[in-house]
C-alpha cells in the first residue's frame, strides 16, 4: 500500500512538471551558434577576430619601427654609412637615432604599468624593443 502511494504521488509531479515546462522548440544548430558566447558561425571559422588582430598588428609595427631605429644606430658607426661620424648628415641622425635607442626602455618601463588595460601598446612596445635589440646584435 505504501508503494502505490509512493508512485501515485512520483506520477502527479511528473504530470504538473511537465504542465508547467515551456514548450520547446527544435533550434538550428546555426541558430545556436551564433547566440552562444564565443562560438562562431561555420562560414566565419576561418577568420580572425578583430582585437587579436589589431594587437598583431601593433606588435609588427613595433618590430618594423624598432629595426628602423637599429638601422639608424649601426649607421652611426658603419664607416661606408652616409651619417658615419664625419659624414654631412651625422648631426642630423645622431639624436633621432639616440632617441630610439632610450624610446625601447621607456616603452617597456610604461608598458609594465600599463599593459592590463593596453594590451596593443605592451605587444607595440615588445616588438619595438625585440627589433632593436636582434637587429643591433645581427
Amino acid at each position: 500500500m505504501a508503494n502505490d502511494v509512493f508512485y501515485a504521488r512520483l506520477e502527479r509531479i511528473q504530470q504538473s512538471q511537465q504542465q508547467m515546462a515551456p514548450v520547446r522548440r527544435a533550434v538550428p544548430v546555426r541558430e545556436l551558434s551564433t547566440t552562444m558566447p564565443g562560438a562562431t558561425p561555420v562560414g566565419m571559422a576561418g577568420q580572425l577576430p578583430s582585437p587579436v588582430f589589431a594587437h598583431l598588428k601593433a606588435l609588427f609595427f613595433g618590430v618594423v619601427l624598432g629595426v628602423i631605429a637599429a638601422i639608424a644606430l649601426i649607421g652611426l658607426s658603419w664607416e661606408g654609412s652616409p651619417w658615419t661620424v664625419g659624414a654631412e648628415y651625422h648631426d642630423y641622425v645622431f639624436w633621432p637615432a639616440m632617441g630610439g635607442l632610450a624610446l625601447g626602455g621607456v616603452l617597456i618601463l610604461v608598458s609594465m604599468m600599463v599593459a592590463a588595460s593596453r594590451p596593443g601598446f605592451a605587444l607595440f612596445s615588445l616588438g619595438y624593443l625585440s627589433g632593436l635589440i636582434v637587429s643591433l646584435i645581427v
